[in-house]
C-alpha cells in the first residue's frame, strides 16, 4: 500500500514540475505524508511488545 501512495506522489510531483499543472501544495504534501506514514507503519508493524 505504501508503494502505491509513493508511486502516486511521484507521478503527481513529477507532473507538477514538468507540466506545471499547478496543484495546490497541500495535495502534494498530503500524498507525501500518507506515503511516509504508511512506510513507517509497514516497517514497525508487529514489532511492538505485547503485554
Amino acid at each position: 500500500m505504501a508503494h502505491l501512495f509513493l508511486a502516486i506522489f511521484l507521478l503527481v510531483f513529477g507532473l507538477n514540475i514538468l507540466v506545471g499543472i499547478s496543484l495546490p501544495t497541500w495535495i502534494v504534501g498530503l500524498l507525501a505524508v500518507i506515503a511516509g506514514v504508511l512506510f513507517l507503519v509497514e516497517r514497525f508493524k508487529g514489532r511492538t511488545p505485547r503485554n
